[in-house]
This record gives structure tokens, sequence and C-alpha cells, in this order.
């Protein structure tokens, strides 16, 4: 998936959150823009006018960190009540002050899941 595309990442939510039984999932980011694009969502997560989500494992593979992805994961934390991990395999392009400032971020979100673990 190509974080930097709006109709591609608009897309992804619209699956997302219209197959509301899918219990696993994996996405592998895909960059076709060197600039980082502005979040195009809104982060602030009301899962109340959301259907939750059965969400059990989660794997993102090539992150970087970035609003779009930010975004993406608090609304599966957020809506995703039997959630159980949440593995994210950064990018090898990013250093590793920015991938544990980004674990930090990612650390402090809401997640609907009393179990729920996220996995660097």
């Amino acid at each position: 998936m190509d974080f930097s595309s709006d109709p591609m990442l608009s897309c992804a939510f619209g699956i997302l959150f219209g197959c509301t039984n899918l219990q696993t999932l994996r996405i592998r980011a895909i960059y076709k823009n060197d600039v980082p694009p502005p979040a195009i969502f809104s982060r602030e997560v009301d899962c109340s006018t959301m259907r939750q989500l059965q969400l059990q494992n989660v794997k993102l593979e090539a992150i970087k960190g970035l609003d779009n992805e930010v975004c993406l994961i608090k609304y599966m934390l957020a809506c995703s009540p039997v959630l159980k991990s949440l593995v994210v395999v950064c990018n090898s392009s990013i250093g590793s002050n920015e991938k544990d400032m980004f674990a930090r971020k990612l650390l402090k979100l809401h997640r609907a899941s009393p179990i729920a673990e996220i996995i660097f």
C-alpha cells in the first residue's frame, strides 16, 4: 500500500471498515513519493460512529511513522476490541531515534482491547 497516495489510503480505510469481520491483516508499505503527505484523516477517533472491527492480528511492514500510518494504526487500535497483536516492522531508512519516537507515539494510543500488544 502506498501511504503517500490519498486515493489508495482512502480505499484502504474503506475496505478495512467495510470488512468488519476481518481477523488478520497484513499491509506492506511502499512509497512512490519522498515527500510525506499531510494526514488525510482526522486524528480524533470516534468509534461510536463506526462499526467495531474483529481484527485479532495485524502486521504492518516497511512503515516510516508518517501521519497517515499513525492515523490508520490509531483507528485499528481504537476500534478492535479483540486485537491480540499489532506487529510493526519499520522501514530500513528510518534511524533509531525516529524509530524510538514512533514507538513511544504508538504506545500512548488508546487500545479497545485490554490484551493488545504492540510489537516492534
